[in-house]
């Protein structure tokens, strides 16, 4: 059984209404991209081998940092290359400090006695691993010393730091990406939180993963998540499964629970490990069942109930055995030349299809509402140029939102529909809310002081350096460009209409930069494009773990916009005109040639609903 999908409906509606209306030793380096896995596949990674016979210092060393990533029997691989008192000793619990793939291992200058060693590792620093799975980003550099001590004849790690040092692509490919489930605390709406979960052993994977889930939100959703668990919530016993195929999930400690809170915790556990591939869930509290009325719970039971602009949102977990039905006809609004058309070529319906706002960009909501920036004046003063953001149904008459500047970027609506978000002349992040029903939307105050604890505020009267925002699939974030940096901040609401940017991180400092717009592929991974001849289209994890570069072949860079959507092929548009590229698993998919989309030239700026 699959879930419902009202949006088969919505969006060939807003179709419709717009068509109508219109020198050292270094351990072997990798490619700095993602490694893809199943999230079902429930294969255990095989351990590296050994310590080599004979092996220098520098081999020993590297092969240690090598061994780090396989976690299985506290180490068991790595503690191979220690001494038998440091192995004993060696304290591997604290948190692993995820390293880029190119680490240099050199002697130190120091002078040692016969038989021993020091070697220094030097590495690029991504971040840290929590214990409950989440990825930290602190890009740094890092040199540890490591002791060496020679015993019989074979060389052996004596002395070394707390916690392992692992290479990013030694990390991806022994855990598997896992999206636990939490509520938006307004809302109640799924938010997800990635965590990185080892895959060994296989069989406590979906015991594991519920662990995590009861860890809570982490600090990078600050005030945009909140779990129904309540605090001390565990299980009586690992998850196991029935003849019938049901993962039977046993909690204890909750405490007295409602029937809305009963739901949600079963909405929590059920979308978690959908993840993994688990279909069917039997849910109990202390062994008695959860919902009595649905003893086993799958994803379309878990999401009854929910607003429809909700549980057909396209970042959901779908059935992960029969899966769900594709989207179909998801219009791509293209602001071309002062007018909006589709990406089919015909215009949008409506006096922003005919050219008469002189579009500049413009987004729509999964409901049909659409946001237009307008454009007036500066045909020879550029300084008399001024911008006005309207909004209204698709194919109609747009009204004035009030929010106004020099420059106005792109749009970008939540989920709900309900807000639209953008900058104002680079400086000052703004959003415009509908607060009923048919009202028009009207600007309300966005506190962005965390943009400026940050750094990447501009003083007032200095010129603005925030040339995108885009709300994440599941309203729970923003991805923003600041001078072509990509941060990531946390949506934090206040219960009475305020809203706050907060938990501010840059994606991947020096890796990532020269970028000019941003869009979300899934709410774990978004895009940038950007200035780069060399990486003008970049997937990146929303931790900023990954980084992969897209293929280049057909592009002309700069790459100055792009569109992207949950299950959709890219949009781009770069100096030769508008491109398509399909994504599959969140890489590239059929073929590494990105495709031109006939009648559009240079300068256009395409967007999926959001």
């Amino acid at each position: 059984m699959t879930r419902p999908r009202t949006i088969g409906r919505l969006l060939p509606a807003l179709l419709l209404a717009l068509v109508l209306g219109a020198g050292c030793a270094s351990v072997p380096g990798s490619s700095d991209v993602t490694v893809l896995r199943r999230v079902g596949d429930a294969a255990e990674p095989t351990a590296p081998p050994g310590p080599a016979r004979n092996a220098g210092p520098l081999e020993t060393v590297r092969g240690w940092v090598l061994a780090s990533g396989a976690t299985a029997e506290r180490h068991q691989a790595a503690r191979a290359f220690l001494t038998p008192a440091a192995a004993g000793t060696w304290d591997d619990g604290a948190a692993p400090i995820v390293v880029n793939d190119q680490v240099d291992t050199v002697f130190t200058d120091r002078p040692v006695p016969a038989g021993e060693s020091t070697v220094r590792i030097r590495a690029t620093a991504l971040g840290v691993l929590t214990p409950e799975g989440v990825f930290v980003a602190g890009v740094r550099q890092v040199e540890i010393d490591v002791g060496l001590t020679e015993q019989n004849g074979q060389w052996r790690i004596s002395s070394l730091p707390t916690g392992t040092i692992v290479r990013r692509s030694d990390l991806r490919a022994s855990t598997r990406p896992v999206r636990t489930w939490f509520l938006d605390p307004q809302h109640d709406a799924p938010v997800s939180d990635p965590r990185y979960l080892a895959t060994s052993p296989a069989r406590s994977v979906p015991t594991r993963a519920l662990q995590y889930l009861f860890a809570g939100p982490s600090e990078s959703l600050a005030g945009a998540a909140v779990s129904a668990l309540p605090v001390g919530t565990t299980l009586r016993s690992d998850v196991t499964t029935t003849a019938e195929g049901a993962a039977v999930v046993d909690l204890s400690r909750t405490g007295a629970l409602d029937d809305p809170r009963r739901r949600e915790i079963a909405q929590q556990v059920t979308l978690t490990l959908a993840g993994i591939g688990v279909s069917r869930v039997r849910l109990l509290v202390d062994g008695a069942p959860l919902l009595p009325a649905t003893p086993e719970v799958n994803v379309t039971d878990a999401l009854a109930g929910l607003p429809p602009e909700v549980a057909t949102r396209p970042d959901l977990p779908l059935d992960p055995v029969v899966g769900g039905p594709e989207e179909s006809d998801v219009p791509v609004l293209v602001a071309d030349d002062g007018a909006l058309r589709l990406l089919s070529g015909e215009p949008a319906g409506g006096p922003a299809g005919r050219g008469t706002y002189r579009a500049v960009s413009a987004s729509a909501s999964d409901e049909g509402e659409v946001a237009v920036v307008a454009e007036d004046g500066g045909a020879t003063d550029p300084s008399a140029r001024r911008a006005r953001l309207l909004t209204g149904p698709g194919g109609s008459e747009l009204t004035p939102s009030g929010i106004e500047g020099r420059s106005i970027a792109r749009p970008s609506w939540t989920p709900d529909g309900t807000e639209v978000w953008s900058v104002v002349d680079s400086t000052t992040v703004v959003r415009a809310v509908r607060e009923r029903p048919g009202s028009p939307v009207r600007p309300q105050a966005v506190d962005a002081s965390g943009l400026a604890a940050a750094g990447v505020a501009a003083p007032p009267g200095s010129p603005g350096t925030l040339s995108a925002l885009r709300v994440s699939p599941d309203g729970a974030r923003a991805a923003i460009v600041a001078g072509g940096r990509v941060l990531v901040a946390a949506i934090a609401r206040d219960g009475v209409g305020g809203a706050r940017l907060g938990s501010v991180t840059e994606l991947r400092p020096g890796a990532l930069d020269q970028v000019l717009d941003v869009g979300w592929t899934r709410t774990d991974q978004l895009v940038a494009v950007g200035n780069r001849a060399d990486r003008p289209v970049t997937l990146v994890s929303v931790d900023g773990l990954d980084l992969e570069s897209l293929p280049t072949t057909n592009l002309t860079p700069p790459v100055t916009a792009v569109a992207a959507r949950p299950g959709r092929p890219l949009v781009v548009a770069d100096q030769g005109g508008t491109w398509t590229l399909p994504l599959g698993g969140g890489s590239a998919s059929g073929g590494d040639v990105w495709q031109a989309v006939s009648g559009f030239g240079s300068g256009t700026v395409p967007a999926y609903p959001g």
